[in-house]
């Protein structure tokens, strides 16, 4: 499974390295803990030891001899507590706590060493043991004492357990703590990019052209990287612009001296040939004025331009053109009604629709801008012509695509606005006016 966020990343690695961590300190607090706690237990033993020493006498038998010991968990039978003391060739003397049992302790030869061990008495307790061997007799006759005291190792033990889960239960807290820290270090951390993002999303949307503002220097040279591109792909959009005008313009000249041939062959009685060419010509006329209309797009943004002043430089435009009858200009729209769209596209947006309405309408052309109650924003454009059945509509729109032949224009106009809205993310619709005629809508829903 792969993990896409970096947040999510960092708060693993960060609950990964304080896991092992803490871990790591409580098996190290754990294990001090209880060498800790042994050696005290070693030096309580290493007391008895010295009083038992003390304690220690022979009688005229040379058997041992060992006076009570203060501490009386020495006297009460399995208290946890004992002491044994033991001679080659004589009895082993034990405490009243070990009552009948023994100590089975490794013996040592070495006097006045003090020796540490772990065995279990024969009741099955776990103990922890000190022993020391003395030296006693003639020089020439030695022989050696073995005094042990023990006591019960599983104090210890409940000591130790009783520790370890005051310690896990702090380090639970302690890594929850620091796992909450981590991710809300993450968090800050990751602001600047966050921040980034949202800088780059407003050159995107067009409400800024670069990346401003004062980036932490780790993230400043990605800012310069964008910005670069961003430099970039604005001159390579221009020349592409430029290029693509260009090729549009300079194909124009030839294609007016082939249509010059054209007409020379049909005057030579090759109309055939002539109409063969003139079709061409108007294919290739149609393409090269879509493209034109295509690279004056600009970039779509969010911000919004006021459609009234361009609408009423419009209408004032196409009432110039030419027509027998004069036409009732209807203009419905608010001064605050604002759209998405260029000022220049949206001259290029109505200027066809208004130039397809006169051409089609016997009285009325009605502008409207408004405002659904959903928000939905609607620029449309009414003729009361003869209309367009729901046939015939879907074939409006399309490149060259003409219903009337014989009417003027080259049928680029509508497929140009249909263009035009899908570049901003509009809707272009073709219904029946109740003026009689041609509905042309355009809708979008402003950005939030």
């Amino acid at each position: 499974m792969k993990l896409h966020s970096l947040a999510t990343r960092l708060v693993l690695l960060a609950c990964l390295s304080i896991g092992i961590a803490l871990g790591s300190i409580s098996f190290v607090l754990s294990d001090k803990f209880n060498r800790f706690f042994e050696d005290r237990i070693y030096v309580e033993l290493g007391a008895h030891l010295d009083q038992l020493t003390t304690n220690l006498s022979f009688d005229s038998a040379k058997d041992i001899v060992i006076e009570p010991l203060l501490d009386p968990r020495f006297e009460a039978p399995f208290s946890g507590l004992y002491w044994q003391a033991r001679r080659e060739g004589h009895p082993q003397v034990v405490s009243r706590s070990l009552w009948t049992g023994s100590l089975d302790v490794p013996q040592s030869t070495t006097p006045g060493a003090l020796e540490r061990s772990k065995l279990t008495s024969s009741m099955g307790e776990p103990l922890l043991a000190l022993s020391r061997t003395l030296r006693v007799g003639e020089e020439s006759a030695p022989s050696f004492v073995n005094l042990t005291v023990a006591v019960d190792y599983t104090e210890v033990q409940r000591a130790a357990d009783g520790f370890q889960a005051t310690m896990f239960g702090w380090m639970a807290i302690i890594f929850v703590g620091l796992i909450a820290a981590a991710w809300v270090q993450v968090k800050l951390g990751l602001v600047p990019l966050e921040t980034l993002r949202k800088k780059v999303e407003r050159v995107r949307s067009g409400k800024d052209n670069r990346l401003e503002g004062d980036f932490p220097v780790e993230v400043m040279p990605l800012a310069n990287e964008v910005n670069e591109l961003l430099d970039l792909h604005e001159i390579t959009v221009t020349q592409a612009r430029e290029r693509a005008s260009d090729l549009a313009h300079g194909l124009k000249t030839p294609l007016t001296i082939i249509n010059t041939i054209a007409r020379d062959l049909r005057k030579g009685g090759h109309g055939r040939s002539a109409d063969e060419i003139d079709s061409q010509i108007a294919s290739m006329s149609h393409f090269i004025e879509r493209e034109l209309a295509r690279v004056r797009v600009r970039t779509p943004g969010v911000a919004t331009s006021p459609a009234l002043p361009v609408a009423e430089r419009m209408l004032g435009a196409i009432k110039q053109f030419p027509r027998e009858e004069p036409l009732d200009w209807q203009l419905r729209m608010a001064a605050d009604f604002n759209t998405p769209f260029d000022a220049h596209d949206l001259s290029e947006l109505l200027g066809n629709q208004l130039d397809n309405a006169r051409k089609w309408a016997k009285a009325v052309v009605r502008l409207t801008g408004k405002v659904q109650p959903d928000g939905t924003h609607i620029i449309s454009v009414e003729d009361d012509g003869v209309g367009v059945d729901k046939r015939q509509r879907a074939k409006l729109g399309r490149r060259g695509r003409r219903l009337d032949p014989s009417a003027q224009g080259s049928g680029l106009g509508l497929a140009i606005c249909s263009d035009l809205a899908a570049h901003y993310g509009a809707d272009f619709v073709l219904d029946r006016s109740e003026l009689g005629g041609l509905k042309i809508s355009v809708s979008w829903r402003p950005a939030p």
